[in-house]
Order: C-alpha cells, then sequence, then structure tokens
C-alpha cells in the first residue's frame, strides 16, 4: 500500500513537471509580475516580508514531514535487512533462503541479492526517493508560495484603495510647504483633519493640483487592479490541469496511506507506522497548501469592493466616482482557480477531497476484512 501511494504520487508528478517544462514562459511572467511590475505601485514592504515568512513555514512543514517519511524508510529497511541477515544465518545450503527485499517493493530489472548488488541497488533507490520527493515538494510549495503572494497583493490593493484620498491629501501638503517653505509637522496639526486641510490646500489655490493628483492615484489602483486580475487568470489557466492532477493524486495517495497506517497501528510496527503518519501528514499538507491559499486569493479578490466603499468616496469628484463603480461591478465576479474547469480550488474542496478518500478507505478496509 505505501509503495502504490509512492507510485500514484510521482507519476501523476510528471504531468506537473510536463506543465513547467512547456508553460516555463508563463509561469516566469506570472512570477514576473508579482516580484518586479507590481513594484511600481502602492506596496507594503512589511506585509511583503511576513509573506515570504509564511512560505517559509509552509514549505518547511511539507520539507520537514518529506524528509522523515523518506528517512525512516530507509531506517525501516536496514532493519529489515538486519533481521534478514539474522534469520539466513540459521539456515544451511540446502535450505531455500527468503528473498532479500528492498525498503520499498519496486521492480529492479537485476538481481540484488548478493551484498554489492544489494548496497548500490538500496542507494539508487534511496537517490530515487529523494530526487522524485523534492520534486514534488518544490512545485507544490512554489505553487503555494505563488497563489500566497497574489493573495497578499490583493490585500495591499486594499491598503492602496482605502489610503488613496489621505495619501494624496498629505502628498499635496507636503508640496504646499516645500513651495512655501513652511514647517509640514505644523501645518498637520493645525489641520489635523482632512477637510481642514482640504481647506488649506484650497486656500493655497491647489485645489486643481490635489484633483489631479487623486486621479492619478485612483487610476494606479485601478491599473494595479486590472494587472493582478490579469495575473491570476494566466495563472488559472496555466496550471489549471496541474491543480486537477494534485486533487487525484491527492485523493488516491490520502486513501491509500490511511489504509496503509490502519493496518501499521493494528500491528505496532512503530517503525513503519512513524513513517506512514508522516507520509499522511506530507500528504494533507500538499493538498492543504494548494486549496487554503487559493481559498484566500479568492476570498481577498472580493474584498476589494470594502475597500472601495471605505476610500472616502464621498469626496471625490463625480468622474472618479463613476471608475469607482465600475471597479466595483469587476469585483462582484469572484476570481477562482480552478481544476481544469471540473472543482474550484477552496476549502470545500479540501473538505471534499478528504470526505471520498475516507469513503473509499472505508470500502477497502472492509475488503480486506
Amino acid at each position: 500500500m505505501f509503495s502504490l501511494s509512492f507510485v500514484i504520487t510521482h507519476n501523476l508528478t510528471l504531468i506537473k513537471l510536463y506543465i513547467f517544462f512547456f508553460k516555463n514562459k508563463e509561469i516566469q511572467d506570472i512570477v514576473h509580475t508579482l516580484e518586479i511590475d507590481m513594484q511600481q505601485f502602492y506596496q507594503n514592504n512589511e506585509r511583503n516580508k511576513r509573506t515570504v515568512k509564511i512560505t517559509r513555514l509552509l514549505t518547511g512543514a511539507f520539507l520537514f514531514f518529506g524528509w522523515i517519511t523518506i528517512g525512516n524508510t530507509n531506517v525501516y529497511g536496514i532493519i529489515q535487512d538486519i533481521r534478514w541477515k539474522r534469520e539466513v544465518l540459521n539456515y544451511n545450503d540446502s535450505m531455500q533462503k527468503p528473498p532479500r527485499t528492498l525498503p520499498q517493493p519496486i521492480y529492479i530489472p537485476w538481481s540484488y541479492q548478493s551484498n554489492q548488488s544489494y548496497i548500490s541497488t538500496f542507494i539508487l533507490e534511496t537517490v530515487g526517493l529523494l530526487w522524485t520527493g523534492h520534486i514534488v515538494m518544490t512545485i507544490d510549495t512554489f505553487i503555494g508560495s505563488v497563489i500566497l503572494h497574489m493573495s497578499n497583493q490583493f490585500v495591499i490593493l486594499q491598503e492602496a484603495i482605502t489610503t488613496v484620498y489621505d495619501r494624496t491629501v498629505r502628498k499635496v501638503t507636503e508640496r504646499i510647504q516645500s513651495d512655501n517653505n513652511e514647517d509640514t509637522s505644523l501645518l498637520l496639526m493645525s489641520h489635523g483633519d482632512d477637510i481642514d486641510l482640504l481647506a488649506a490646500i484650497r486656500s493655497n489655490s491647489r485645489l486643481e493640483d490635489f484633483e489631479t493628483s487623486l486621479e492619478l492615484a485612483v487610476s494606479n489602483c485601478f491599473r494595479q487592479h486590472q494587472l493582478l486580475i490579469a495575473c491570476v487568470e494566466k495563472f488559472a489557466a496555466t496550471y489549471s490541469y496541474g491543480f486537477m492532477t494534485q486533487l487525484l493524486s491527492s485523493m488516491a495517495a490520502i486513501c491509500v496511506v490511511m489504509v496503509q497506517v490502519s493496518q501499521d497501528a493494528s500491528s505496532f510496527k512503530s517503525i513503519r507506522l512513524v513513517t506512514s503518519l508522516a507520509f499522511f501528514a506530507a500528504m494533507i499538507i500538499q493538498l492543504a497548501i494548494q486549496c487554503f491559499t487559493a481559498s484566500e486569493l479568492t476570498y481577498q479578490a472580493g474584498r476589494v469592493s470594502e475597500a472601495i466603499m471605505q476610500c472616502k468616496w464621498e469626496r471625490m469628484p463625480s468622474r472618479l466616482r463613476r471608475m469607482l463603480v465600475i471597479a466595483m461591478v469587476r469585483t462582484q465576479r469572484p476570481l477562482r482557480l480552478t481544476a481544469a474547469g471540473f472543482a474550484n480550488m477552496d476549502n470545500n474542496c479540501f473538505l471534499a477531497i478528504m470526505k471520498a478518500a475516507y469513503s473509499y478507505y472505508a470500502v477497502l478496509s472492509q475488503k480486506q476484512v
């Protein structure tokens, strides 16, 4: 069962590798948009740093359980081989020895019963597991990180829209101070309220300058919003079959690992039980990273309309209000990441996969009984 789950996970990963190989240009463009193009708009560097820390924690958790799985598999294989050697010491030349097994019972097209060939095959299998395992973990954590960064950019966009009026007022006020050689702090203290600051702007004949700056700031927010929407839609189209692969592999692998965990728990095989539990946790994290981050992306993209309602739109010129209405209408159509159009990647999808895996596990466990 355990080997079957490895085969399912790694074989379906070939589809993800196909996407990364043939869609590499699109993925690079998405990353370039998030890391470079978004810097021309309003940014919150502290929030960006917190997002990077979260992605490191997710990556570390996935790698931790992955390494435990592969490491415990090798430990279990070594212990089994030691037991095999002790057993065959009691056999004479006329008795048939039991076959020598590897940590993972995979097909090997040569005989590995001798010590030299067994050690070479053992190392080859370990390197293969590490190589394929790290490919799986790297791809999935990278995809989760990209989704999380897109979600973070929508949070920053909300902050930019909410503060656009205040930022423009303070920007024009600083220009007045610069032109009149006044102390900005005193000007802000004497006109602490936004309405008083606007009156100060009018008194300095800067109202037209203020409206022009406000229109430019609002336009930048809209451009930032459109760029984010295009980035998400491009990512959804590029990796939709990768999400489908993830759902299929997770459902099958989690079901198989649940059967393995129940078997190891019933026989008290401590090393195999730790390995099975670690692999089960890795499979859960693998699915949760993409479902939870995609759900957060949809949620934060929908909250842009709330930010527009809080941006002091009632103090803006009528032409800007019309632009805000158009942006609110766009936010009514939710941004979703889908698995080839068959399912939305969100929290409900995660729960549905877990329920389906448990249902299949219940059927398989009854068949075994």
